[in-house]
């Protein structure tokens, strides 16, 4: 037998043998299948209509406030004139009240005779600091040894001299002299800080009473107006300015419905307090989520804030209860139902189910829409109320097993 047919007996026979194991393998992983079952569970019993499920397209939230103007009235304050309405649309530099004047002007002299004062302190301490910038520390004064002379009495004895007066002051030693220095450097410094402060505050004063005017900060919306006598009675504004978008409303959204929002998506409100419906966008969607909070406490899922600007804010106010429903969650519900993302697998960007056909389980890919409500989601193809699904995580939720049917409290035993 010469060498080539040496080795093509050799390869058949491998492929015999390998063969051979296939089809044991094949008839083994057979039997496996034929030996185990899969319990697969009626849709209908798991799943939930559309139409009977509340979904996350539905939030709530507070009005919150984003950016206010409150004029308040002083005590030593007199209003001539309110210019503006509650309701009223203004505009920044708009004129929103009118002080009386007079009445300030002794005060306004008042802080001008103050702020002169504080000027001349700053310049006594200036003067006392290179006072002591000058002076000689003890360490440095030159020490001179006297002769002895006889002792004196009567009115022949000397006369103290006031330069050598033991009980005059004792120069500092140099230590001392470099805190007393560093205290008075510190002492001006605050000085001319609170110099600086009144100045300004004296300027802006004196602007404001030139005119007596008080103008708007922003574009806005003047939210409420009360008179003078009720601002000093209660300590409230006068009048209250909200910013074009000075009012938000705060809610949060779960982690599965977050891929169904974007910045800029429109929604719609309903107010219980004023019974009326609003409009608004989102303009800010976190990436942090929300400690401790569940819209619904039935379902465990993480939440994320968002906020939402109003489009007409005119008839709100603070902490106001909404209801909201997104926009972009306006699919096409009919003939779809939710089931628990407990009872599908994801591949890549698709779902799949290990679905009862013919008594046996088979993958089976399904349409999933993008509304949720909880850990559901909402199915829309591939499946539907009157099949039987196997729990896909456990070990014999393989293609190929035979299926048994069983009752959803056998989920939990």
């Amino acid at each position: 037998m010469n060498k080539a047919k040496k080795i093509i007996i050799i390869v058949l026979s491998c492929v015999v043998v390998l063969g051979g194991i296939y089809f044991a393998l094949r008839t083994l992983k057979q039997k496996n299948q034929n030996s185990k079952t899969a319990g697969v569970y009626a849709v209908s019993d798991i799943g939930y209509d559309a139409s009977d499920m509340w979904d996350n397209s539905t939030l709530s939230g507070n009005v919150t406030v984003n950016s206010e103007q409150k004029v308040y009235v002083g005590k030593t304050q007199s209003v001539s004139e309110i210019k503006v309405t509650e309701g009223q649309s203004v505009k920044a530099g708009d004129v929103l009240l009118v002080y009386d004047t007079t009445a300030n002007d002794l005060q306004l002299e008042l802080q001008r005779s103050e702020l002169e004062l504080s000027r001349v302190s700053i310049i006594d301490a200036q003067r006392e600091l290179e006072k002591l910038k000058a002076t000689t520390p003890l360490e440095d004064i030159p020490t001179t040894e006297a002769p002895a002379t006889p002792v004196a009495t009567g009115s022949d004895a000397p006369q103290p001299d006031p330069d050598t007066d033991p009980d005059a002051d004792t120069p500092p030693t140099r230590e001392e002299l470099k805190n007393q220095i560093a205290q008075k450097e510190q002492e001006i410094k605050t000085m001319q800080t609170q110099y600086e402060i009144a100045q300004v505050k004296l300027q802006m004063e004196e602007m404001q009473n030139a005119t007596g005017e008080v103008l708007a900060n922003f574009d806005g919306v003047v939210k409420s107006v009360i008179t003078a006598d009720e601002a000093a009675s209660s300590g409230d504004p006068i009048l209250v300015v909200s910013a074009a978008d000075g009012y938000l409303v705060e809610s949060q959204i779960g982690e599965l419905a977050m891929s169904t929002v974007k910045l800029g998506d429109t929604v719609s409100m309903y107010c219980y307090d004023t019974g009326m419906n609003y409009e608004g966008k989102i303009t800010e969607i976190s990436t942090f989520p929300a400690d401790g909070y569940s819209n619904y406490s039935s379902k465990v899922e993480t939440y994320y804030p968002i906020k939402i600007a109003l489009t007409d804010a005119s008839d709100v106010s603070q902490n106001m209860y909404m209801e909201i429903t997104l926009n972009s969650g306006s699919e096409d519900t009919s003939g779809g139902f939710y089931l628990s993302k407990a009872f599908m697998k994801q591949e890549g960007s698709n779902y799949y189910v290990m679905k009862d056909v013919d008594g046996r389980l088979k993958k089976t890919y399904i349409k999933v829409g993008n509304k949720t409500s909880g850990d559901a989601v909402l199915i829309l193809g591939g499946l539907t109320m009157q099949d039987y699904i196997a729990f896909p995580y456990l070990d014999e939720a393989v293609e190929g097993v035979k299926t048994v049917q069983k009752s959803t409290d056998d989920l939990y035993n």
